[in-house]
């Protein structure tokens, strides 16, 4: 049945199911967001629609059948405390996912799309982060990835093939930038590297490089760090 699903029928239903619960500025949001949900669960609509009808509840059915116990039941659904929660599916499909994987993920997501002080704080609150959703990493990196951007367009949970070649030729390269000076075109091929695998000690070593030789060597310390983890 779930075949039958087009992307204006799943839509509808989302909108449906939004109005039917909310109202003003959380409803507008809410349908606003209806696009990008559908982009992003492309192929699992049926599970979206699942995850909205659990979280808001269904729509009331028109007729005059509605009595006390359907009542109740609306009200027992909006007494529920508001979580923001993503579709059960996406989120059992990554159950495996390590402690460390998920620390690495996190910091290739901030260092994709941060810099400065806020970079900082951010990777410094990483441990924190995991300890506090321990058991619900996949719904952290969720969170990190639509608030700042993900890291690459690899899926985020699929480990990476390594290649050797253009891997080990691409950190030569960057070592060569760095220790020429040129230091913004290093920091571009570290970023790139680093959202490709994140779980690369070689390449958080080029990290505690580039610190190094641009005058932070806390930060530098912190990627030699890394690098020692995953080794």
């Amino acid at each position: 049945m779930a075949d039958e699903l087009t992307r204006e029928l799943v839509s509808d239903r989302l909108v449906e199911i939004f109005s039917a619960s909310l109202e003003g500025s959380e409803l507008d949001k809410a349908i606003a967001s209806v696009d990008k949900r559908l982009d992003k669960f492309e192929g699992k609509w049926a599970g979206l629609i699942k995850w909205a009808e659990q979280k808001y509840g269904l729509p009331e059915e028109s007729g005059d059948g509605g009595g006390v116990e359907d009542n109740q039941e609306v009200h027992e659904t909006e007494s529920q405390p508001e979580v923001h929660e993503e579709p059960v599916e996406e989120i059992n499909e990554s159950a495996e996912l390590t402690r460390e994987d998920a620390s690495a993920r996190l910091e290739a997501i901030f260092r994709s799309n941060l810099e400065g002080q806020e970079l900082e704080k951010l990777v410094s609150t990483i441990e924190k982060r995991l300890d506090k959703f321990e058991g619900k990493w996949p719904k952290l990196i969720l969170w990190a990835e639509e608030k700042y951007g993900p890291a690459s367009e690899t899926p985020v949970y699929a480990e990476t093939e390594p290649i050797e070649s253009s891997e080990t030729s691409g950190i030569e390269q960057t070592l060569e930038l760095i220790i020429s000076g040129n230091s913004e075109s290093a920091l571009i091929e570290l970023k790139k590297m680093l959202s490709s695998n994140p779980s690369d000690p070689d390449v958080w070593n080029v990290f505690s490089s580039y610190f190094s030789s641009t005058g932070k060597p806390g930060r530098a310390n912190a990627c030699e760090e890394k690098a020692q983890s995953l080794s």
